[in-house]
């Protein structure tokens, strides 16, 4: 559906998942479209859907544990956070830790050679980040909703002492991120 009219796009590429009674499509289009499969519409938008950055709601301060399992273990800078859905991983369903490091990162465009699994190396899907011993900042452009402008936004550098300081998503909520860089440096 583009501007009210139903208009055919081509198709880049295409991932089918069946489950018992259900398919779902994974179609990859040029630019955002509406378009049905198999008498379902589907939405296809540009973006990545990440914990909101922006509000000013700062980490949560979380103290190291001495116990835990390997894919929980967080080094200095920025970490990012997803849910592995391998189910012959021992993190199956659980949150893992992805340590990008002390580094600029660009969550559009690295995500897919670096939100790995620590324990199966699969792709995790980042929803939220966290900063250790470091100093970091970010800076990104976010859309509120389809339609508006989108808003381009970044914080100050902050220091991350020698704890796990962390974006709750519950709190911060999620948005749609069009452009998202975090940034760490050494303190």
């Amino acid at each position: 559906l583009i501007d009210d009219k139903l208009q055919l796009t081509s198709i880049k590429s295409i991932k089918t998942i069946k489950a018992p009674t259900t398919c779902v499509y994974n179609l990859c289009t040029a630019e955002p479209h509406t378009y049905f499969a198999n008498r379902i519409a589907v939405h296809n938008k540009l973006g990545k859907t990440f914990v909101n950055l922006s509000k000013d709601k700062d980490p949560k301060r979380i103290k190291w544990s001495l116990d835990g399992p390997n894919w929980r273990i967080a080094r200095p800078g920025i970490c990012l956070e997803g849910r592995c859905i391998n189910e012959s991983c021992p993190a199956d369903k659980q949150l893992v830790v992805i340590n990008v490091g002390i580094r600029k990162f660009d969550l559009l465009v690295d995500s897919a050679r670096t939100s790995r699994c620590p324990e199966c190396t699969r792709y995790v899907e980042p929803i939220t980040c966290a900063f250790n011993n470091c100093c970091w900042r970010w800076e990104g452009q976010i859309q509120s909703a389809d339609g508006v402008e989108p808003t381009v936004l970044s914080g100050n550098w902050k220091p991350a002492d020698n704890a796990y300081h962390r974006f709750e998503e519950n709190v911060n909520g999620l948005v749609t991120w069009l452009q998202l860089i975090l940034e760490a440096k050494s303190k």
